[in-house]
């Protein structure tokens, strides 16, 4: 297990600092190395505080299991869907509309679960 934090780690943080500065909408000519280098030092600060503070993984493991879980479960899937009817536009048929709509309400179901899953895991 130590291996794979150590060796995976490098490559999971190089997407979370593109990622931040895709964010803060800052171009690709503009990023230097000092500018790379002061962003990872921010990012590795506000983890190390995080860590810091957060001592109870399993309540970062329960509350990512209630959004993440439901979201990959029920909303994801039913958004693809509806995406897929809506880009068939006029040759999506009647029967094809109607499931559309179920799907959402099975999207709005899937956020009430995960309102609930995630109420749970704060108490």
């Amino acid at each position: 297990v130590a291996i794979s934090l150590i060796f995976s780690y490098p490559l999971l943080f190089v997407g979370t600092r593109d990622g931040t500065l895709d964010l803060l909408k800052i171009p690709e000519d503009k990023r230097t190395a000092s500018l790379l280098n002061k962003t990872t030092f921010a990012l590795l600060g506000l983890t190390t505080a995080f860590a810091w503070k957060l001592t109870d993984l399993s309540f970062i493991a329960s509350i990512s299991g209630a959004v993440f879980g439901t979201a990959l479960i029920f909303v994801f899937p039913s958004l693809m869907f509806r995406g897929a009817i809506k880009n068939l536009g006029d040759k999506a048929t009647a029967r094809q509309k109607l499931e559309g709509k179920f799907a959402m309400i099975v999207n709005i179901i899937g956020i009430v679960i995960a309102a609930i899953g995630t109420k749970m895991s704060l108490q």
